[in-house]
């Protein structure tokens, strides 16, 4: 492929949810499986707790429709721990967008992340939608996306959840913003297993080049 034919597209991702449903880890296990590797326990075990804003970067090609494309995903991953709670030597989700909030100049998606095996987790995205309200545009792009697939005997969360939590996020967008018209999709995967993270990597790029599209 000549790189004459190719498009570029570059844009941001923000992955947002309560700590330890896997933010940092979806997006390094998205970098593995980029590159042709698969997740291993030796990467996953080295992974940390997020106490501030990360920054991972993937470069990514892609055929949509008849169009190749190379797409740069910034991921931006703020700490899970609320104001208030937690480990007071970490800093919360919102004192990290205080500082961070500048430099933001726009999200074109939004990876609402919750853990499959825990309700309290599902839950709490009523949280988090509220605290990146003033950071969406009319065509940021979101996926409501659960972690841990594999443990499918311990499994919490249902379809007919995942179907409510949909509708809940897209009227709280609707509300914030009336003129919103970014797409929206929901997503189960693995980050132990890698299940599902192909489909994950090549929405995330379609959903970019969407959003930058919509805003041309």
């Amino acid at each position: 492929m000549s790189t004459s034919s190719v498009e570029k597209v570059t844009g941001f991702v923000m992955l947002v949810g309560t700590g330890a449903v896997g933010k940092t880890t979806v997006a390094q296990v998205l970098e593995l499986i980029n590159n042709g590797d698969k997740p291993n326990t030796g990467v996953l075990r080295d992974i940390r707790k997020t106490n501030n804003m990360e920054y991972e970067f993937i470069t990514t090609q892609q055929v949509i429709g008849n169009t190749h494309y190379s797409v740069t995903l910034q991921f931006l991953i703020p700490p899970g721990q609320k104001k208030g709670e937690g480990d007071p030597t970490g800093r919360s989700f919102e004192e990290v967008l205080d500082i961070y909030r500048p430099t933001i100049h726009r999200l074109d998606v939004v990876l609402f992340t919750y853990d499959l095996v825990s309700r309290e987790s599902f839950h709490d995205l009523v949280y988090w939608i509220d605290g990146v309200g003033d950071l969406l545009n009319d065509a940021t792009h979101f996926i409501l996306l659960g972690t841990h697939l594999d443990q499918e005997n311990k499994l919490e969360i249902t379809r007919e959840d995942i179907d409510e939590g949909l509708d809940y996020l897209t009227k709280q967008l609707k509300d914030m913003r009336p003129s919103w018209k970014g797409n929206f999709a929901h997503l189960e995967v693995s980050n132990l297993t890698g299940e599902n993270q192909n489909d994950l990597l090549y929405y995330l790029a379609g959903s970019m080049i969407s959003s930058r599209q919509m805003m041309s």
